[in-house]
C-alpha cells in the first residue's frame, strides 16, 4: 500500500499532466473552429457583396483577442505544471534526505549500543574468569560495568521516548513540582560521567526555587540531554556550567559550555530528528562525537509539551548556551 506522501506525489503529478492536456486540447479545438470560421468568411467575401473595412477589422480583432486569451491559458497551464513538478521534487528531496538520516541513525545507534556492550562484556568476562584478584581493581571493574549499563539504559530510554513522540503516544503527567529537585536529579545522573571525563562542573541556582507544572521524568530527561550534549561538543574544553533563574514568570534552565558552538544557520535544524551538525561545523571528525541525533529533538518536544521552549545562543568567549524555558506555575 502506498504511503501518504507517495499518494500525494502521484496526485500532484497527475494534476500536472491533466491540466495542460485539457487546456491544450481545448485550445486546439477552438483554434480549429476559428480557422474554419475564417475560411467561411473568406469564401463569403469572394462570393457575396464586398464587406466594409470596419467589418473586416472587427473579424481580425476578435481573432487576435481569442489568440491572446488562449495564449494566457497556455502560460497558466505551463506555470501550474512547473509549480506542481517543483512541489513533487521538493517532496522527493525531503524524503530522500530523511531516508539518508534514518540510515545514519541506524548506524549511530548500532555503534552507540555496541560500545557499552563491549565494555560490559569485556569486564564481566574478566571478573568471571577470576583474572583480577585485587579487590580495588574488582571494584573499579564493577563501577565501569555499572556506569556503562547506565549509559546503555539512557540510550534505550532516548530511543523509546523518541518512538513514542513519533507515534503520538507520549503521555505527560503534569503536576505542580519544585524545579530544583528535578534539576538535581539530572545532575546526579550525569555526575559520574562528568567526573570520569574530567569536567569542571558548576551549578548556580541564583537562590530561586520556582514551581512548575511538569512531568518529572520527562523534564529530568530533557535536562540530562542538554548536559550530555554539552559534554559531547565541549571538544578539548572541560568546563560546563548549569544555571537556574527566573524572569517574567518563566523559569530558565541554562547549560553553558566552552565547546565548538553552533553556527547560526544550524540553530533550528539541530532540533530536527536524526540531524547531527556536519563535521565542518563542529571542527572535529563526525565519528568522534557520540550520539544518535535524538537528544535535542526530545528536549524540544518536552519543552513544547510543558508550554515552554528551548533556545540556543553563543557563549562567551566560545561555545553555546542552551536554555530550557518553562512557565512558572502562578497558582501556587
Amino acid at each position: 500500500m502506498a504511503s501518504g506522501p507517495q499518494r500525494r506525489r502521484v496526485t500532484i503529478f497527475l494534476i500536472s499532466v491533466l491540466i495542460p492536456a485539457v487546456v491544450l486540447i481545448g485550445l486546439a479545438i477552438q483554434l480549429y473552429r476559428q480557422q474554419q470560421k475564417l475560411i467561411e468568411q473568406e469564401l463569403e467575401k469572394h462570393a457575396g457583396p464586398a464587406h466594409t473595412a470596419a467589418e473586416i477589422h472587427s473579424v481580425y480583432r476578435e481573432s487576435n483577442l481569442r489568440f491572446a486569451f488562449y495564449g494566457c491559458a497556455v502560460f497558466l497551464a505551463l506555470s501550474v505544471t512547473l509549480f506542481c513538478r517543483y512541489v513533487v521534487w521538493q517532496d522527493y528531496r525531503r524524503e530522500t534526505e530523511l531516508a539518508d538520516l534514518r540510515s545514519q541513525f541506524v548506524a549511530h545507534v548500532s555503534h552507540e549500543l555496541r560500545t557499552p556492550l563491549t565494555s560490559i562484556q569485556m569486564f564481566a568476562e574478566t571478573l568471571a574468569l577470576g583474572r583480577v584478584a585485587d579487590p580495588e581493581k574488582q571494584r573499579e571493574y564493577l563501577e565501569t560495568i555499572a556506569r556503562e549499563s547506565e549509559r546503555l539504559a539512557r540510550l534505550v530510554d532516548q530511543v523509546l521516548a523518541f518512538s513514542k513522540i513519533e507515534q503520538g503516544r507520549m503521555d505527560y503527567r503534569l503536576q505542580a513540582l519544585p524545579l530544583v529537585p528535578i534539576v538535581e536529579a539530572a545532575v546526579q545522573a550525569v555526575g559520574p560521567s562528568l567526573a570520569q571525563q574530567g569536567f569542571a562542573f558548576r551549578r548556580d541556582y541564583c537562590g530561586c526555587a520556582p514551581m512548575v507544572r511538569a512531568d518529572a521524568d520527562a523534564l529530568e530527561q530533557a535536562i540530562l540531554n542538554l548536559l550530555t550534549n554539552a559534554m559531547k561538543y565541549s571538544s578539548d574544553s572541560r568546563d560546563i556550567e548549569l544555571r537556574l533563574h527566573q524572569s517574567d514568570g518563566e523559569a530558565i534552565v541554562e547549560v553553558l559550555d566552552q565547546g565548538v558552538g553552533v553556527p547560526e544557520e544550524l540553530r533550528e535544524r539541530i532540533f530536527e530528528k536524526f540531524f547531527r551538525a556536519p563535521a565542518s561545523a563542529q571542527t572535529m571528525a563526525a565519528g568522534s562525537v557520540p550520539g544518535v541525533g535524538l537528544g535535542l529533538t526530545v528536549v524540544a518536544h518536552v519543552a513544547a509539551a510543558h508550554g515552554g521552549r528551548v533556545e540556543v545562543r553563543n557563549n562567551e568567549p566560545k561555545g553555546s548556551v542552551f536554555s530550557l524555558i518553562l512557565p512558572i506555575d502562578q497558582k501556587l
